[in-house]
């Protein structure tokens, strides 16, 4: 049976609906743009309906398969920033790197070829529909690649880099420097300052011997920190005794948002974003939302709480 008749089958659909979702996924995506917090935008593609129906098919039935890396700690169960963090708050220095267009450097044709590795039996026929599924169309270059915003585009990411993870986690553990990724925000760990400063070189030598991946490092984003700086590793500071922070600004907003909140100054969209960062605050430093509750009372912090959860 080919891999279309299996999904046809399980998700019920006939072949000619099946061959006119292979046919539109490409093009079928909903484009917008969102602000990054440190200036610019980025893009944001999801995928039609029938589309995502076909990509958490094979994220159930292909791509939960195959193996992703310890070190990887984005877009796996039980993994978070806060565990991201986590594994480096022992450490007095810490270098990070960050990835240009991580999603959208991953093309097609890579896809393609990492999936043959995988799945050997696949024919081409198997292998296109896979790629279509998965893939958005350049408007300007008419190639395929991931996007941002697909539900396939994480889990693809992390499987593809399971052998870059694998080298480059050997060579750390060797060096006694902890490494994660998350996505594509790369970070070194040590109490070990030269050997630090030299990760770099080891990292680029890696991205050479994966040269299939296209990886390529954004340097504007090098940063190398110590305890006199404060430590953030996607969004989560690292106090100099090694517990995990949201950080001074972070904890101000809260409270000045919590403030605004009972006095009923904030609009529907603030009501979200506040929920948004408790629930966040709740995960990272639950010794603040405890002290919180001592000065607002548990009944407004935990409202708001069970508000974002829907509850």
């Amino acid at each position: 049976m080919s891999l279309k008749q299996r999904i046809a089958e399980e998700l019920e659909l006939n072949s000619l609906w099946i061959d006119r979702i292979i046919a539109r996924a490409p093009h079928a995506y909903k484009t917008y743009s969102v602000k990054k917090k440190r200036g610019g935008y980025r893009t944001i593609a999801q995928p039609a309906r029938e589309t995502k129906a076909v990509q958490y098919w094979l994220i159930s039935n292909l791509f939960n398969t195959l193996p992703v890396h310890e070190a990887a700690t984005a877009y796996k169960q039980g993994a978070s920033i806060v565990d991201n963090a986590d594994r480096h708050k022992d450490n007095s220095y810490l270098a990070k790197f960050d990835f240009l267009g991580f999603f959208t450097s991953i093309k097609g044709e890579m896809l393609a070829s990492f999936l043959k590795a995988q799945f050997p039996d696949f024919d081409e026929d198997d292998l296109n529909l896979i790629v279509r599924v998965c893939c958005i169309r350049n408007r300007q270059t008419k190639s395929l690649h991931l996007s941002i915003g697909a539900p396939t585009s994480p889990i693809l990411s992390n499987v593809m880099l399971y052998r870059f993870d694998s080298i480059l986690g050997e060579v750390c553990r060797h060096l006694g420097v902890t490494y994660t990724r998350y996505a594509d925000d790369i970070t070194f760990s040590s109490n070990n300052k030269d050997q630090i400063r030299g990760i770099e070189t080891i990292l680029r030598d890696v991205i050479r011997q994966t040269p299939d991946l296209n990886l390529r490092i954004n340097n504007q984003k090098t940063i190398f920190l110590s305890k006199k700086h404060s430590r953030r590793i996607t969004g989560v500071v690292i106090s100099n005794d090694g517990r995990l922070s949201l950080g001074r600004e972070k904890k101000r907003l809260i409270r000045s948002m919590v403030d605004h909140y009972i006095k009923g100054k904030l609009s529907e969209e603030q009501k979200g974003q506040l929920q948004g960062q408790l629930g966040h605050a709740k995960n990272v430093d639950p010794l603040f939302v405890s002290r919180l509750r001592g000065k607002y009372g548990s009944k407004v912090i935990d409202g708001i709480i069970r508000q974002r959860a829907g509850k």
